[in-house]
């Protein structure tokens, strides 16, 4: 297991994006918590399903918030992992 014990990113450009997609994700979860909310009440296998993308779009949502108090320390190296090469920016783009 590898631990992380700083969490950088290059760019507060680059962060606002990682929030913007997290945030179009947090949403998704919530509005599929509502298509799942069921309109019989007792259906405990829908109300289950929408318990769960609730509990998925609070996580991410948090994980937003997290990410959007980092900040950008110049006089820090930068950590740019390589072994994924995801776009923040395109990923946005592409849910739109």
């Amino acid at each position: 297991m590898t631990i992380i014990k700083k969490l950088t990113v290059s760019t507060d450009e680059e962060r606002e994006q990682w929030v913007k997609l997290l945030e179009l994700a947090s949403a998704y979860h919530y509005d599929m918590a509502g298509q799942f909310t069921p309109d019989i009440i007792g259906d405990k296998e829908m109300e289950e399903v929408s318990k769960i993308h609730r509990a998925w779009g609070r996580a991410i949502q948090e994980a937003s918030e997290l990410i959007h108090f980092w900040e950008i320390e110049e006089n820090e190296d930068i950590i740019i992992p390589e072994m994924h090469n995801i776009t923040p920016q395109k990923e946005i783009d592409d849910a739109k």
